[in-house]
């Protein structure tokens, strides 16, 4: 079942963030930003906003499949909040304001950081979500969002201050852009 050569390989990204586009990059090389403009729901639920970027890009059309990524920082000391909202925070507060107001003396530490993807191709759609652990701590390493905040448990360094190498070890994204890759591969699409 060959078709034609002209954009069979291509994979867009509905987002123009860099950390995003880089991680994605890693997994599926030669992925472009599309500028397409998503409107985001209100939501804590990485899912549920994926879901409904997802209905969006399929009224779009595109002529390739689609990815779409929401990251949400899950804080025990706030029952599981900001989620999805983290970038709010972290845009409003910068992310050592957050982390000092999540963890007032004695709070738990503990934070989950969740990745959701989902892909649009053909008609069809799928999520998969991955989860990274750690805790919040003050602020260390250059990445930006709330990266430096966040410090992957058991490795003693926040994903603001890995290599990139080490980044895409411990990532909430690897394992769901995995996830997209092989479901893609499933329906022909070889990247």
């Amino acid at each position: 079942m060959s078709q034609p050569a002209t954009g069979t390989n291509r994979i867009l990204l509905a987002s123009e963030n860099p950390i995003k586009l880089e991680e994605v990059a890693a997994v599926f090389p030669g992925v472009e930003p599309a500028a397409v403009e998503l409107t985001e729901i209100q939501s804590t639920d990485v899912q549920v906003v994926v879901e409904h970027k997802l209905d969006q890009v399929a009224q779009l059309d595109l002529p390739a499949p689609v990815l779409v990524e929401d990251t949400g920082l899950f804080v025990e000391s706030w029952n599981g909040l900001p989620g999805a909202l983290v970038k709010w925070f972290v845009e409003g507060m910068g992310a050592q304001r957050l982390k000092e107001a999540a963890l007032p003396p004695g709070a738990p530490a503990g934070a989950t950081a969740v990745s959701a993807v989902g892909i649009a191709w053909r008609g069809e759609r799928q999520v998969w979500t991955g989860r990274t652990e750690g805790r919040l701590i003050d602020a260390r390493g250059g990445l930006g969002g709330w990266t430096p905040v966040f410090e992957v448990a058991d490795t003693g360094r926040t994903l603001g201050e890995m290599s990139f190498a080490d980044r895409m070890r411990w990532t909430m994204r690897r394992a769901p852009l995995e996830h997209a890759r092989a479901w893609l591969r499933d329906r022909g699409h070889h990247h």
